[in-house]
């Protein structure tokens, strides 16, 4: 296989470092993204109250919902009512509950007001959003949910309750990290069946790449579905390396070599966890393959195995595994 440093002849679109895989800005579908779509769709049809979705950190779940938010709308409508709410640490207060939930949905007005004020007009918002659409439905998504308190959850089902009461079915989608199941488990010991009843009945765990097959998958988004401009017949791997691509080369060829790069990484450190390769680490290293080796860096014909295992061992997977962040 060529490795050496070329000038292409193949004319590229010129970007000037704003290229999505340069900007970080863009999506790539997985199995388990797809997976999870067919799972919380399911949810929304039946009507469900709530689910919570786990997994360990940088697995991708947060860019998950804003695949499931933009697909979701594809399907239901651009008027659907989706939003997505981003929990951070705190102290339990009903006040700040409501001004953060208003700020979070878009609300113009959300620091105005008491508590009781600043819920009523939440509600309200909800309600509104909810006839637009015509469907009866709101979809709230609560990303780095291990952090809510049990005070937030009642809060929670105030809303709930109240949009019941107006016939509005409300799902809410809780997304964290494994504390949220162990959360659960804690809720179902003390009896706190009203929230678990409510949020917590489903569960899905979500996992990172875990075989061939499903990094098969990813990188065929790279090769074909990732287009930049759309439709302008320009994948991400042609345009960084396009005299390669026009010779049939594709990153789906490479997968066995990446996926034993990241497993020899394992085995020569001697890590014994289960094998799994979180979104982030796996982004980072097609990214700074693509950026460092393609056509705006290196310019080489096409990445070499030891390119690969440089980008990967670059990524921080390695550091992650070991002290399991």
């Amino acid at each position: 296989m060529k490795n050496n440093t070329l000038s292409t002849a193949v004319e590229r679109p010129v970007f000037d470092g704003q290229h999505p895989i340069e900007s970080g800005n863009y999506h790539i579908i997985t199995k388990e993204i797809l997976d999870l779509y067919g799972v919380i769709n399911k949810w929304i049809k039946n009507r469900l109250p709530g689910g919570i979705v786990y997994g360990r950190p940088r697995l991708g779940k947060t860019r998950a919902i804003e695949y499931m938010r933009y697909y979701l709308k594809e399907e239901y409508g651009k008027e659907f009512p989706i939003f997505s709410i981003l929990c951070s640490q705190h102290k339990p207060s009903e006040n700040r509950f409501y001004t953060d939930m208003l700020r979070e949905v878009g609300h113009g007005f959300y620091s105005q007001g008491k508590a009781e004020v600043k819920k009523e007009r939440l509600i309200n918002f909800f309600i509104e959003e909810a006839e637009k659409s015509n469907q009866g439905k709101i979809v709230l998504f609560i990303d780095e949910a291990h952090m809510l308190f049990e005070q937030d959850y009642n809060w929670l089902i105030d809303i709930y309750n109240q949009l019941d009461r107006k016939k509005i079915n409300m799902t809410v989608i809780l997304v964290g990290q494994e504390e949220l199941k162990h959360q659960r488990s804690s809720f179902i010991v003390s009896k706190k069946n009203q929230i678990i009843g409510r949020f917590m009945v489903q569960e899905y765990k979500f996992s990172g790449i875990k075989s061939l097959q499903e990094m098969k998958i990813c990188l065929d988004g790279y090769d074909f579905s990732s287009e930049y401009p759309a439709d302008s017949g320009w994948s991400f791997t042609r345009y960084f390396f396009p005299e390669a691509y026009d010779n049939g080369y594709r990153l789906t060829n490479d997968a066995e070599v990446i996926f034993n790069s990241f497993q020899n990484l394992r085995l020569e450190n001697n890590i014994k966890s289960e094998f799994e390769i979180p979104m982030q680490y796996f982004t980072l290293s097609i990214n700074n393959c693509l950026s460092t080796y393609g056509a705006n860096g290196k310019n080489v014909y096409w990445p070499s195995k030891m390119n690969w295992e440089q980008v990967i061992q670059d990524s921080g997977y390695l550091e992650s595994e070991i002290y399991n962040i």
